[in-house]
């Protein structure tokens, strides 16, 4: 301390004005930070309280806006609230109207029988029914495709096997294996069997097919002139059998072909038998679909129950015995898409319910077999099983037969094929001289190659079975189809060929396609006089003609 004083004793006047000085500006520049200090202070204060103040006003815009936003969909809730109970309220209106309209439907139905006054006497009723279901021509509870490489190679190689024999016992000869072949350079009139496994056409004009059997593959020559000539087919189809003889050509790699043998069907008088009998034949009645021609099918079991004009009736109606349906009892659910637009019942079940209905009110001496069609409630490809349980069950009564699809059954002493017909859309588009409006062109070319259905892959889809069921492989007497809604008649190689039309009205489809069906006609058959005249009639929406 001593020493500070002797220092500001020491010094000069000047210096101490220059000391003062300094110290001046010294305590003002302290002075200046420590306003500046304060002012900052204050400047976080206000800039603090206006924060909270633009909090404050966002959180009450916030609760505003939260406000009105639940009274929005506290609005619309009620709004949707009271839509829902309307159309709760609509919905069980048009169920109890729904409802007594089936209830109404029914009704009229069930008493279809009673409304017929009938003094018939009933021929068939004193005449025992003889079906016999041949059940290895039946898939039914004997499916064993999983969709493997095996299950298609078993698949065709029983194809192979089975129409062999048929070709072979027409030619009276054995072929010759595909793998000799080749070592028959230059030979003629070699015989030889097989799948065809493509068609194509040459430059030439030459038919190129090739054929496999179980061990190799030939190439066979079909040459334009004797196509031209109508000595060899210009129809052959992939996946068919057939013959061929020829001249093996010098490299022995193919052959020209000189014949084509197929499996067809030999040439036999029609069966008859003694007893004068009727066959009646339906198909694609199509119950739940809005086309549906309910009046005119009333009317039909109304003309089996006896409600007849005149004396032709009464003697066809008194000795009907059968009737076989050979597919699409329903028109069915989701079959295709928006298929509920065209339906007047959306509940399977029901349309079974209402088909069954009808059916038990034919007299109960008729006999009824029944297979399934792609509408049905079976699986879509072919071979298809008859129908299940929880759907038979609902048939009272005793003789009605379930078969799948195909099926072969002995009604009566007739070997006849019940075959819903999926197929004809494919050979349509396969075969020139085949058309919808003319069924019977598609049947024979089925009985030609013993084949219900050709080709593998095409619109009709084939289950992969360890055998072919769609092999005909028994000389039928019948052969009866459904499917395209279009009535066809004729015999062919002894065998009777009927495609049954329908009971639905055309549909919007069908009228895009060009496709005139022929509905509520049913064909009968005098299976005494098959083949003779007066033996083909046909019920045309309430009269009864004789056709053939």
């Amino acid at each position: 301390m001593s020493y500070i004083i002797t220092f500001f004793q020491n010094i000069s006047i000047k210096q101490k004005l220059y000391l003062n000085a300094f110290w001046a500006t010294f305590y003002m520049i302290i002075i200046g930070l420590a306003g500046l200090y304060f002012l900052n202070e204050i400047e976080n204060l206000i800039t603090h309280y206006q924060l909270k103040e633009i909090e404050e006003k966002i959180e009450i815009e916030k609760i505003e806006f939260t406000k009105k936003e639940e009274e929005k969909q506290f609005v619309k809730k009620s709004d949707e609230d009271v839509e829902e109970k309307l159309k709760q309220l609509i919905s069980k209106e048009e169920k109890v109207d729904f409802d007594a309209e089936r209830a109404k439907r029914y009704e009229t139905i069930t008493k279809i029988r009673e409304s017929v006054s009938s003094r018939i006497t009933w021929i068939a009723k004193d005449i025992d029914a003889i079906i016999e279901i041949y059940d290895d021509s039946d898939v039914s509870g004997k499916s064993t495709c999983t969709g493997t490489i095996e299950d298609f190679v078993k698949y065709f190689r029983d194809r192979y096997e089975r129409l062999k024999k048929f070709i072979e016992r027409k030619t009276r000869r054995k072929g010759y294996p595909l793998k000799d072949i080749s070592k028959m350079k230059g030979q003629k009139d070699v015989f030889v069997v097989g799948i065809v496994s493509d068609v194509d056409t040459a430059k030439n004009g030459n038919l190129i097919v090739r054929i496999e059997d179980i061990e190799d593959e030939l190439t066979l020559i079909l040459p334009k002139e004797k196509i031209e000539s109508k000595q060899l087919p210009d129809d052959i189809l992939l996946d068919e059998l057939i013959g061929a003889v020829g001249t093996v050509n010098r490299t022995g790699s193919s052959m020209y072909v000189d014949e084509i043998i197929r499996p067809v069907f030999p040439p036999n008088e029609p069966k008859r038998i003694d007893e004068e009998i009727y066959m009646a034949f339906l198909s694609d009645i199509h119950v739940g679909s809005k086309e549906f021609l309910h009046k005119e099918f009333e009317k039909f079991i109304r003309f089996l129950n006896g409600d007849v004009d005149n004396e032709l009736e009464e003697r066809v109606v008194s000795r009907l015995k059968y009737i076989c349906i050979a597919g699409d009892l329903v028109d069915g659910v989701g079959v295709y898409p928006g298929q509920e637009e065209d339906l007047y019942e959306i509940d399977v079940i029901e349309q079974y319910r209402e088909i069954a209905m009808y059916l038990e009110q034919i007299p109960e001496h008729i006999s009824i077999i029944i297979s399934p069609g792609n509408h049905d409630a079976v699986r879509p490809a072919e071979p298809q099983p008859r129908l299940p349980d929880k759907i038979t069950k609902l048939f009272n009564r005793d003789n009605i037969y379930f078969v799948g699809n195909p099926c072969t059954l002995n009604i009566h002493g007739f070997d006849t094929l019940l075959y819903h017909g999926r197929s004809f859309d494919d050979l349509v588009g396969q075969i020139r001289t085949a058309s919808y409006e003319n069924p019977v062109t598609i049947m024979k070319e089925l009985i030609k190659r013993r084949l219900l259905c050709p080709t593998y892959g095409g619109r009709c889809p084939i289950a992969p079975e360890h055998k072919d069921y769609l092999v005909i492989d028994r000389d039928i007497d019948i052969l009866h189809t459904g499917h395209i809604h279009i009535n066809g008649y004729d015999i062919y190689r002894g065998v009777v060929l009927v495609n049954s039309g329908t009971f639905q009205e055309q549909t919007d489809f069908q009228k895009r396609m060009g496709i005139n069906p022929t509905p509520a006609i049913v064909p009968i058959i005098n299976l005494a006089r098959v083949g003779e005249r007066g033996h083909y009639l046909e019920w045309d929406r309430g009269v009864l003609e004789v056709r053939y």
